[in-house]
């Protein structure tokens, strides 16, 4: 008995040697090179740009440097001139890495659920996340910068508040093809939403007049009032 579980032993170890070299095989077929590499590379860039980020909500854009940036996320300026040769560029490129992680959060318009549910959901999203205190320090240092850097305003619109204006209208827009809402254009009343939602507390955030963050019966109420003042403006007996 114990002569067969000696030969045995070295006969799994050898099955076991040969089952693992053939998965790391199959897994370098499945995965090649390129694709390894270009994964670090983005999640190296996405950890540069979120450094930057800090940096440039911290000290603003006109006073952020390249060197500070460099030092804190271990990398030369040679690293960060390859891939954004100025520091506007860097900067833009931090407000798309941005905005990209808004919409994702923002823009979800599930099929089930009602109109006002689904609304409410959105602005619910919308407010949490440009009332957050990274968003809010963002806005200000594009306002304080737009005068000089009139790109950096533009970018920030067209990848942040442009798509979600874009998406809200979509789905408007598919509403009304169901007669719950009024057949007006889907933009203007995706553009009044959202400025019900986040003009006031947005624009007293960035002015610094209300430092506490809104309690959730405040936004609770805040929400509601505003969807039930769009709904009777461009609900339907439908919905």
């Amino acid at each position: 008995m114990r002569d067969r579980r000696s030969a045995a032993a070295p006969e799994m170890h050898i099955f076991c040697e040969n089952t693992m070299s053939r998965l790391l095989q199959v897994t370098r077929r499945q995965t090649p090179p390129s694709a390894i590499r270009k994964r670090l590379q983005d999640e190296r860039i996405a950890e540069l740009l979120d450094v930057a980020a800090e940096v440039f909500i911290a000290e603003g854009f006109a006073a952020a440097s390249i060197n500070e940036i460099a030092r804190r996320a271990n990398a030369s300026k040679a690293t960060f001139y390859s891939r954004f040769p100025t520091k506007q560029d860097l900067f833009l490129a931090v407000i798309d890495r941005r905005m990209s992680t808004v919409f994702e959060q923002v823009a979800d318009f599930p099929d089930e659920g009602t109109l006002k549910s689904t609304l409410e959901r959105f602005c619910a999203n919308l407010l949490g996340v440009a009332l957050s205190p990274k968003q809010i320090s963002l806005i200000r240092m594009i306002s304080m910068e737009s005068g000089r850097y009139p790109a950096l305003a533009r970018r920030f619109y067209e990848h942040g508040p442009k798509q979600g204006e874009k998406a809200l209208s979509t789905y408007l827009s598919q509403q009304a093809a169901k007669g719950l809402v009024s057949h007006e254009d889907p933009l203007v009343m995706a553009r009044q939403l959202i400025n019900l939602i986040t003009g006031s507390p947005i624009r007293w955030f960035v002015l610094g007049f209300d430092a506490a963050p809104m309690g959730k019966r405040a936004l609770r109420k805040h929400i509601d009032d505003c969807i039930s003042l769009f709904l009777r403006a461009y609900g339907t007996s439908q919905g």
